[in-house]
Order: C-alpha cells, then structure tokens, then sequence
C-alpha cells in the first residue's frame, strides 16, 4: 500500500511540475536595435523578455538554456549550433542586411562613383564589412577604405568633411537624414542583390530551444511577431507611437526615431526552412571570407527543423 501510495505521489508531482513549466512565462533574449523594435510590440506581461547590449551577453545566453528563444544575428546561432555549444535551432528571419553607403556632396548613383574615394566603414572582420567589400568587388570598385570599431565612431569625422562616404546602417542612418537634407544613401543589400546571386542577406533571426517545454507559447510567440512585422511596415509611425514606452532603450530613442528607421530596415518575417537556399548562399560567403563566423561548415538539416 506505502509503495502504491508513493508511486502516485511521484506521478502527481511529475504532473504538476510538467504543468507548471508549460504555464511558465516564455523567457526572449534580443538585442537592442533593430531586432528590438522588429518584436516590441508583441512583448507583454506573460513574456519575460531580456534586451542585452553587445554579442558575449547572446554568448551566454545560447550556452546557458535558459531562454526558449533568442533573436540574434543568424550566423553566431550557426557557429555555437555547429560547434556543439548550442541546442537552439534556427525557426525564422527577421531582419535582413540594412547597411547603406551615403554621401553629402558626392554623387552616390551607383558604387562606382566610390572609386579612389575616401570611405569610412565598420565592422572590418564581420558582416558589414564583409558585405561591404563583396558589393565592391563584384563592381571592380576600389575606395580607400578606414574601418572604425564601432558604427558611430566614423560618423563625425564623415561630418566633418574627413571622409566623402561612410557606411552606415538603421537607425543611425535616420539620425543622419535627420541632420543632413541633402544626405544619399545606396543599400549595400540591393547592390549584392543585382551583381550576385545574395538575393537576400538574412541577419536578425529567432532560434528556439529545441529542449523548451513552452512548446505552446513559442509557436504562438511566433505567430505574434510574424503578424508584428506586417503591421509596423504598414503604419511605421503608428507603431512608433504604440513601442516606445515599453522599453527604456526605445523610450530614449523616441517614437520619431523609431518610425523613420522603420522603412530602410529590411524588417520582414520568412520561414527559414523557405529561404534555406538563401541563407546558405550567405554562409558560403562568409566559409570564404572567414569559415568561423559560421562554425566552419554548412548546418545540417536539423538546424533548420526546430520543433522536431
């Protein structure tokens, strides 16, 4: 009797533990940006969501397991996935390349106006300085070019009268339209999409942790931002207006800020397993260019099948 008794004691405990991680609040890690102001609007009580500055801190949170999803660049989910370090699998893309090269004075027609100009750039090893030097190579054009560290740090001295291009992306280039009337922008993203075969540039995307039990809340968390980005491409200021007081990083950059960056963005929703063509497109260049920032391979097709 002390055993049957013990044994549906063990069963209940083991369905009350199964029902309180399925009624657990769904746990987002994101970066700030883009990606943040791409999902904002679906974020609410039930979601324990977590915006982190910088990619160690999207480091920690693949390895540690404790979010059911991440959004984060599509190549550092590739690279922990293929080094074992990581059990999320990838569902969807965000976000796709949003760098642009603008100019004050100069013509910007086209990227061979750049050549043996001076231009100031970011991200040297990583994507936008990657994408950047496959635009000019696939024109034959060649600029002078000075990398900076970060995004900002080339951009007063591009105001300066230092350098005739800079490259930039959202939303510091709707500061810079903000500033400067007469500023020209050329996305990088549409040049890669006429001389190559990078037909898209997937970057921001939602990996899920294929060990989650919210199996329920992730899928309809899904839904929730697919429908997201059809309504903020739709009224860009109305979801300014709607976002950014939700959040101390998107209260500082106020709902004017938000919306004019909204448009240049590149914010759209695909299923990964619909462009997989694409996003290996993308991750052969960069096996090229540098095979560790995907892992030094392709994924395997389990990658691309998080609910599996």
């Amino acid at each position: 009797m002390k055993r049957i008794i013990n044994f549906f004691l063990l069963l209940f405990s083991f369905v009350f533990l199964t029902g309180c991680s399925e009624d657990a609040k769904l746990k987002v890690t994101l970066p700030n940006g883009i990606p943040l102001i791409s999902v904002a609007g679906t974020l609410t009580e039930d979601i324990e969501y977590n915006n982190v500055t910088g990619p160690n801190l999207l480091v920690t949170a693949f390895t540690s397991k404790e979010a059911d999803i991440i959004i984060a660049p599509i190549n550092l989910g590739a690279k922990l996935y293929n080094s074992g370090n990581s059990s999320y699998k990838l569902d969807s893309v965000i976000g796709f390349l949003n760098t642009y090269i603008v100019s004050i004075d100069e013509p910007l027609t086209s990227l061979a106006d750049l050549n043996g100009k001076t231009l100031a750039a970011f991200g040297e090893t990583n994507i936008p300085g990657i994408t950047l030097r496959s635009a000019l190579a696939s024109e034959n054009v060649n600029p002078n070019i000075t990398y900076y560290n970060a995004i900002n740090d080339g951009v007063a001295f591009f105001l300066n009268g230092d350098y005739q291009y800079l490259l930039t992306s959202e939303p510091v280039l709707s500061n810079l339209r903000k500033k400067v009337s007469n500023l020209k922008y050329l996305s990088i993203a549409d040049v890669l999409h006429e001389t190559t075969e990078l037909d898209l540039v997937p970057q921001a995307a939602i990996f899920v942790n294929s060990e989650s039990k919210n199996t329920r809340k992730i899928a309809s968390f899904i839904t929730a931002v697919e429908n997201n980005i059809t309504n903020l491409n739709k009224d860009p200021q109305g979801y300014a207006n709607f976002i950014y007081q939700k959040d101390e990083y998107l209260e500082s950059m106020k709902e004017g800020l938000i919306a004019s960056s909204i448009p240049l963005s590149n914010i759209e929703f695909k299923k990964a397993i619909d462009i997989k063509e694409d996003i290996e497109k993308f991750f052969n260049l960069l096996l090229v260019e540098d095979a560790a920032l995907v892992g030094g391979k392709l994924p395997d097709q389990a990658f691309y099948t998080p609910h599996e």
